[in-house]
């Protein structure tokens, strides 16, 4: 089968190369061909800012793209053979863009195109399997194994944090609960496919609350609360411009792998697994060693700790029937988008204003982006744009898309801004206590530390709704 299907394949490219011998057309100028909303290329395969620099590309043999597309279409079949999706994905991508500028009509093209449609669907549902390949640190590429279930428990401690948040903190979780129905689907299906329990989305209740930007005070960012460290050894990338620590698909992956480990390591336990994810597996294994217990439920933990497990599960509990608690349901509003390549420069303000995208939309969609201006990425930067709306913001774009350089000035600043971040203490005389300046409020210190305004009065023993004095010390954990 796998030969007939590269055997038709190259048929269909080779009418296209003949035409392309035969009739050399230049270069699309403006728009592209139609493509699915998964992935919308804009019809130039240049950079915008060199384009006027590189008169040997038009010169160049026609039949290279062709032959790059044709490669990659054989990697991404061969890829998808072996159980890679998310490896076969880039390919099948790559391929697309080696048609950008070639329009339906010429001989063979529309004919590739559906094929690597097909594919790309064939790797979105092999991608929804939990039996997704894990390439591991060997690259060997070993079949993940679904992990055991997480078995709600109830005893005293997780009953309390349902009290709790169905009683003083019923504000602060019908507000997460809100952010949680834009965002748990794409979380669940994320979690599914690296095959551990898309229960486990509703953690992100007790890290962050579902914000996005959340920070902590031990710099800890983004919905999974990662500090920068963890954030490397699972693959996520943090530049001046980009953190992908706030990116709810990218941080859920790489959230997912490092539960795994943890579940692995400690022999197939999630209380304790979610208590090392919350402390550190350093501390977990010190307080076993000494205590002589591996029933999370009997250890003697820091406080944070000891609360955490009951929290996440009193959420989850709540979650599951947010009725029967009282909360309203969340808004069926699912984070869902199409996805453009920008060529040159990033700028989503120029993008909203040139597609009348609302700007903060943009931001929603984008996340990762630290900044709205950064580099060009050597093969284009891809950016989310809301469903549905693809195809005509690559027509815009194609057309009206000319984004300034990023200056020297503003290369310097944004390195010297996150030069500063990495190294900035927080502003308190303790190691985890805040100190309040003029005009602050629970909600803003909350933000800035990834807790919840509920939280803080806890842990101070003080109203939510109370106000704070000017240098007020208020602890964080």
């Amino acid at each position: 089968m796998k030969n007939r299907t590269r055997t038709s394949l190259l048929a269909i490219a080779f009418l296209p190369a003949i035409a392309l011998l035969a009739f050399a057309p230049a270069r699309a100028a403006a728009l592209g061909p139609d493509m699915p909303a998964w992935t919308i290329r804009p019809g130039s395969a240049g950079t915008p800012d060199k384009a006027s620099e590189s008169p040997k590309a038009e010169t160049a043999p026609v039949h290279d793209p062709l032959e790059r597309t044709l490669a990659n279409v054989a990697k991404a079949e061969e890829l998808m053979d072996a159980g890679k999706p998310s490896e076969a994905l880039p390919a099948i991508q790559a391929a697309l863009l080696g048609l950008d500028g070639l329009p339906d009509t010429q001989p063979g093209v529309k004919e590739l195109r559906e094929k690597l449609g097909d594919l790309k669907e064939q790797c979105d549902r092999m991608s929804a399997s939990v039996l997704e390949t894990d390439e591991g640190a060997d690259g060997s590429g070993t079949p993940l194994r679904k992990l055991g279930p997480i078995n709600p428990e109830r005893n005293e401690r997780v009953d309390m944090w349902i009290k709790y948040f169905t009683g003083r903190g019923r504000e602060d979780f019908q507000r997460y609960l809100a952010r949680s129905g834009v965002y748990m689907d794409l979380l669940a299906h994320n979690l599914r496919a690296e095959g551990v329990p898309e229960e486990l989305a509703n953690l992100v209740f007790v890290e962050s609350g579902f914000n996005m930007h959340a920070r902590s005070v031990a710099r800890a960012v983004g919905p999974w609360q990662f500090i920068r460290g963890t954030a490397k050894i699972f693959g996520l990338k943090m530049t001046p411009y980009v953190d992908q620590r706030r990116d709810p698909e990218l941080a859920t992956r790489a959230a997912a792998r490092y539960l795994r480990k943890l579940y692995e390591m400690f022999d197939g336990s999630w209380p304790l697994a979610l208590a090392a994810f919350n402390s550190g597996e350093g501390t977990i294994k010190r307080a076993i060693r000494r205590q002589k217990t591996e029933d999370y439920w009997a250890l003697r933990l820091p406080r944070e700790t000891r609360d955490y497990v009951p929290q996440f599960l009193a959420a989850m509990e709540i979650a599951s029937d947010p009725e029967h608690y009282g909360f309203d349901l969340p808004p069926n509003s699912p984070f869902r988008f199409d996805e453009v390549l920008l060529r040159g420069p990033v700028d989503l303000k120029l993008v909203s204003g040139i597609t009348a995208i609302p700007f903060d939309e943009l931001q929603n969609l984008n996340p990762m982006f630290v900044r709205h201006r950064a580099p060009a990425g050597a093969d284009g930067t891809s950016i989310r744009v809301p469903k549905g709306k693809g195809d005509e913001v690559q027509e815009l774009l194609q057309t009206y898309y000319k984004p300034k350089p990023l200056t020297r000035a503003e290369l310097r600043d944004a390195s010297r801004a996150q030069q500063k971040e990495m190294r900035r203490a927080p502003r308190h005389r303790g190691r985890h206590v805040h100190l309040v300046r003029r005009g602050e409020t629970l909600s803003e210190i909350g933000q800035r530390y990834g807790k919840t305004p509920a939280t803080l009065a806890r842990l101070n023993r003080i109203s939510d709704q109370g106000q704070l004095r000017t240098g007020q010390r208020i602890r964080i954990q």
